[in-house]
């Protein structure tokens, strides 16, 4: 078993996808499936089990999971130590949730590069939950994750706060104003149930008073991006963060439409490991200099 496996067979657990994971690592589904198998027959047990959405590791397969993300981790600091300590262009190493990778990070770096041209960021995008396990077996110097982190083993810190707004495209009829009670006569775009942001909104809601079991949810998505472009082309309304439809609101494809009541805002936080050293006091600072800006330059 090599490190390649491992790292493949970490790919299809946290995209719960043989297809997926493949995708992902550029090989087609026949071969990592058969890399799966020769694995399987040298542990001498099963590691997934298919359900309607994928597949789920077996018991057997959360103990590989484990360790294969220790081995993992180790093997990759190994070779980023080994390059800061032969080269001048120093590595961090930072995982963000897909909306902050994609609306917040972009203009971020470039302050960044400007006043820590030595340093290279190497950046990865998953989910909240998937973020926090990698930052806790140290693959990674820095996480950006929605909400505060549910291991208190983590050190955290609030980078920035976005609020969330209820948006419908331009071919969409709807009122610009909406009562909570006319909420539930209009078609709703949501994320998946087991993602964090989707998790933080329904908790938003039902703060504000909101059955959930009344809401018309036309069907679920995995991403923000995905549940943009169907509320762009009018297939129902959709709760948004700000951050992420500022474009689409300055070219009038998206408008807020305003619900009295149901105005809410989720923080964003920066995760470390609480007893992570930084590699230099330079690193350190650059971590620190990130966590003050970022805040001020979202694109």
């Amino acid at each position: 078993m090599n490190v390649q496996n491992l790292k493949m067979f970490i790919k299809i657990v946290e995209t719960g996808s043989i297809s997926k994971a493949a995708e992902l690592m550029s090989i087609s589904q026949s071969a990592l499936s058969q890399q799966l198998r020769v694995m399987e027959l040298e542990i001498g047990a099963r590691l997934f089990e298919r359900n309607y959405n994928g597949v789920i590791p077996t018991d057997t397969g959360k103990i590989v999971y484990s360790h294969a993300m220790e081995i993992t981790s180790s093997y990759d600091r190994m070779f980023l130590d080994i390059s800061n300590s032969q080269n001048q262009n120093k590595t961090i190493h930072i995982i963000a949730n897909p909306c902050v990778y994609s609306y917040a990070l972009p203009c971020t770096l470039y302050h960044v590069k400007n006043n820590y041209p030595q340093y290279t960021l190497h950046m990865e995008v998953m989910t909240s939950q998937n973020i926090e396990e990698k930052i806790t077996k140290g693959q990674a110097d820095m996480g950006i994750i929605i909400g505060r982190p549910k291991d208190k083993n983590l050190s955290s810190k609030k980078v920035f706060t976005d609020r969330f707004c209820l948006v419908a495209g331009e071919k969409m009829q709807v009122p610009t104003r909406l009562s909570s009670e006319e909420l539930y006569h209009y078609p709703l775009l949501m994320l998946d149930k087991n993602q964090k942001t989707r998790q933080l909104i329904d908790r938003s809601l039902i703060k504000s008073g909101i059955q959930i079991s009344r809401l018309h949810i036309l069907y679920t998505l995995e991403s923000t991006e995905s549940i943009k472009l169907s509320a762009i082309n009018g297939f129902g309304l959709a709760f948004l963060p700000y951050m992420a439809i500022k474009k689409e609101l300055y070219h009038k494809q998206l408008c807020i439409i305003d619900c009295p009541g149901l105005e809410f805002e989720n923080d964003y936080y920066s995760i470390k490991r609480s007893n992570d050293v930084p590699a230099s006091p330079e690193s350190a600072k650059l971590i620190k200099y990130i966590e003050k800006i970022l805040k001020d330059t979202i694109c």
